[in-house]
């Protein structure tokens, strides 16, 4: 009984981790070609369907695909009509791995496991290591569905977790009890794919009729909008209604197949399955989960448009979100490459807020006889705003780091989170700037047109040189790095002679030493976001 119950829990863990090694090996694999599908996403209804496919396929989840989804419209990645086309195609692929499942091939799974491990330890070169990882993942999804599978058949139907599952157990069982278990157990594990390879392997032992098998599939399909809903919490009003949109996918495919239940069941049955019924009932499985999600799908295809224009009028703009924040969404850390794609996006927003501040600033430096509080105020709020996303994206990109990356993802990441502390580093000094001009204003001192006109003109000139760096960024071009340095060996000349001339007019008296000290000061800040902004293109290039 002892023996039964740990293969039980252990056929489990390795089930669950099966899953996550070959999600993390797809994810590596297929980085760029899951990115190209996303980016691709809001052209044809066919383009939304592959994106979803692949994104499914390779999360081995759909309600990680869902997730994902739901964090590429709070991420702008995608807007909400394409997002309920990517859900429809995200719930086509789930049904590869149900499928892998049913086989019940336990043997080669011992097979796979060894030799993928084999190759994940030995290999040199990075894909076929995540080769051998991914083949390792599969392995251990055979096995641990076969674990469980001895585990009920020694515990029998009169031991206690197989007693627990009497009510589901046999014909007639309580359908509706089937389908409110499968759906906290799948928002418990957050995979009903999970929860399916334990319904297979009830099944296969004998303890799982089809009735409850088939409810259980509903159920899990239902349990998975827990997850995706957990995750649409804090999102942007379209991520909610992204959200809301799966939730209403599910419910309408559940619905009418509860409603004819027992003429279901009888078409599932038609279907051939294998030598003995509790092969037949693990095969069926996968069909009952095949039909369900077909059933979405063309539900889905049917009623995309109504959909959205249901969900947009029931879900209203929400509460604002952290300020300097646009793009990232924790719910997509597991997904590599899709993380890295957020990051990317909020480095790119971090550097318009602080190409805005420079705006402002330079606004600022207009005149300097009015204390102009608000415009001072917004240069203040931005460079909140990147401290804030420098802080977040940090945190986020330190979590991607932690999971299985390739060398060129690794690197990516750390190059993110160097450019974004430059970017902030930049809107540090528009707030200094900010603040020197209001001390100058209080304490009433002022500059000649000369001095004035100097640092106009070289703000001006530091500005548009962050522009460009911003806009080559922006564009992802690549080998500009040299022009830019010497441009900004041509901006630092200039800050030389700039200061050689405040010298001059101090030494003639035709500025104040106040009024020195402070052109000094302002130069010397301008003079450090041009530093700044030539450490971001070489952040970005990864020369840094």
């Amino acid at each position: 009984m002892i023996a039964a119950l740990l293969g039980l829990v252990g056929g489990l863990g390795l089930l669950l981790f099966g899953l996550k090694t070959v999600s993390e090996a797809l994810q590596v694999l297929s980085a760029e070609r899951l990115r190209r599908r996303v980016a691709a996403a809001g052209g044809s209804r066919g383009d939304q369907l592959a994106a979803g496919l692949i994104t499914s396929l390779v999360t081995q989840s759909s309600a990680a695909a869902a997730v994902m989804i739901v964090s590429f419209v709070n991420a702008g990645l995608m807007g909400l009509p394409a997002a309920v086309g990517v859900l429809i195609g995200a719930n086509l692929g789930a049904v590869t791995s149900v499928w892998l499942l049913a086989l019940q091939l336990g043997q080669i799974g011992v097979g796979l496991l060894g030799v993928g491990a084999i190759a994940h330890l030995l290999a040199q070169r990075e894909p076929l290591r995540f080769a051998g990882g991914l083949t390792m993942g599969i392995g251990m999804l055979f096995v641990g569905v076969r674990w469980m599978t001895q585990a009920w058949q020694v515990l029998g139907p009169d031991a206690l977790p197989a007693w627990l599952l009497h009510p589901l157990a046999g014909p007639g069982g309580a359908v509706l009890a089937a389908v409110l278990a499968g759906a906290l157990a799948t928002a418990l594990l957050q995979s009903a794919t999970a929860l399916l390879g334990v319904a297979i392997a009830l099944a296969a032992a004998g303890l799982l009729h089809l009735d409850g098998a088939a409810a259980l599939v509903i159920g899990a399909n239902l349990g998975s909008c827990v997850t995706v809903a957990r995750a649409a919490g804090p999102a942007v009003a379209d991520g909610r209604r992204a959200a809301l949109c799966h939730a209403l996918l599910n419910g309408a495919a559940a619905v009418p197949l509860l409603l004819v239940f027992p003429t279901w069941l009888a078409l599932l049955r038609l279907a051939p399955g294998g030598a003995d019924d509790t092969l037949a009932t693990a095969v069926h499985v996968a069909l009952a989960h095949t039909t369900f999600n077909l059933l979405l799908v063309a539900l889905g295809l049917l009623l995309a448009a109504p959909l959205v224009a249901l969900v947009t009028r029931v879900v209203g703009p929400g509460p604002r979100e952290r300020v300097g924040l646009r793009y990232l969404r924790q719910s997509v850390v597991e997904a590599p490459a899709l993380a890295i794609e957020q990051g990317r996006l909020e480095v790119l927003n971090m550097t318009a807020i602080t190409a805005d501040a420079l705006r402002l600033t330079r606004q600022l430096f207009a005149d300097l006889h009015t204390p102009q509080s608000e415009l001072r105020r917004s240069i203040l709020d931005r460079e909140k705003a990147t401290d804030v996303a420098q802080h977040e994206l940090t945190v986020f990109l330190s979590h991607v780091l932690t999971g299985a990356l390739s060398a060129a993802q690794s690197e990516e990441c750390r190059a993110l989170v160097r450019a974004a502390d430059e970017i902030e580093s930049v809107a540090d000094y528009c707030e200094r700037l900010a603040n020197y001009r209001r001390r100058l204003v209080r304490d009433g001192v002022g500059l000649d047109a000369g001095s004035l006109a100097d640092l106009q003109q070289y703000l001006d000139r530091t500005l548009a040189f962050f522009d460009e760096v911003a806009d080559r960024i922006r564009r992802q071009e690549t080998g500009w790095l040299e022009a830019i340095v010497s441009k900004g060996q041509y901006l630092a000349a200039d800050a030389n002679a700039l200061r050689d001339t405040n010298l001059q007019r101090l030494t003639s008296q035709r500025l104040s030493p106040a009024a020195g000290i402070f052109f000094n000061d302002m130069l010397v800040a301008m003079r450090r976001i041009r530093n700044h902004t030539i450490n971001l293109a070489e952040a970005y290039l990864g020369r840094k």
